[in-house]
């Protein structure tokens, strides 16, 4: 069914005065507002990262000028379809964590869930990494594992402050979950102590992305690992060290 901006509720400077009228109007407005970034999710996810605004309307059997209504333009539909997308892939990885039963099956878990989430989209993941950051956007404003779980305002309209570097502000976030499973299967006299423990987390979870969008990225025609041999690979590297497979292991100085 084709929606057009007859069909859409008044902008909120042009809500009706009424208490109750208002509120069903702001609830109209905060489905529909979702329903579009769940379309344009998949237009995207067909389209291709590139898709312009009129491509992702048209997809969506709707007017370019209803997305302009409600995300201003295609910076704030990347920004509403990024918030979006990496909530719901860090609560996917925040499951997978908790579940695990050992150090060395979080990270296999959580490597796993985030190889299988970009082969998936991963057109809907270069979408969101191509978004430029917003500069006003303070680390205190940051995504944060609580807003994750859903205290965000999925209602708030495009104006309202974008992510900056959302990505990275996803990355911030699994490395706190990295963190944690370090913490909650390490014995206490063996766990690192912060800022160490930070700064082992942070550099896990960049090489972590950075092997994923590596092998996401190969190109057409190239062989690449499987993905659940992307996943060893990425474990093994993650808690084994760095070396490459079958690196000579350089000699110890005498004690």
């Amino acid at each position: 069914m084709k929606h057009d901006d007859a069909s859409e509720p008044p902008a909120a400077d042009a809500a009706p005065s009424a208490d109750g009228r208002s509120s069903r109007w702001a609830r109209h407005r905060a489905q529909r507002r979702i329903e579009l970034i769940r379309t344009a999710r998949g237009a995207v996810d067909e389209l291709g990262a590139q898709a312009s605004m009129d491509e992702i309307a048209s997809a969506c059997k709707t007017s370019k000028s209803v997305y302009y209504r409600y995300f201003g333009d295609k910076a704030g539909l990347q920004r509403a379809v990024g918030e979006y997308t990496v909530t719901r892939m860090r609560d996917r990885l925040e499951g997978a964590a908790r579940a695990a039963g050992s150090f060395e099956d979080s990270v296999e878990a959580m490597v796993a869930e985030y190889l299988l989430s970009i082969e998936r989209s991963a057109s809907v993941y270069r979408f969101v990494v191509a978004l430029a950051p917003d500069a006003g956007r303070g680390r205190h404003d940051r995504h944060r594992a609580e807003r994750a779980r859903g205290e965000r305002k999925e209602e708030a309209g495009a104006g309202d402050g974008g992510e900056r570097w959302l990505i990275q502000e996803f990355a911030e976030s699994v490395s706190g979950l990295l963190a944690e499973a370090h913490v909650r299967h390490t014995p206490a006299a063996r766990r690192l102590e912060e800022p160490v423990l930070s700064y082992w987390a942070a550099s896990t979870i960049g090489m972590v992305r950075g092997a994923g969008e590596a092998w996401m990225n190969t190109p057409e025609g190239t062989p690449r690992p499987s993905r659940e041999r992307m996943t060893e690979l990425i474990v093994g590297w993650a808690v084994d060290g760095l070396r490459p497979p079958g690196a000579p292991v350089p000699e110890q100085p005498p004690a």
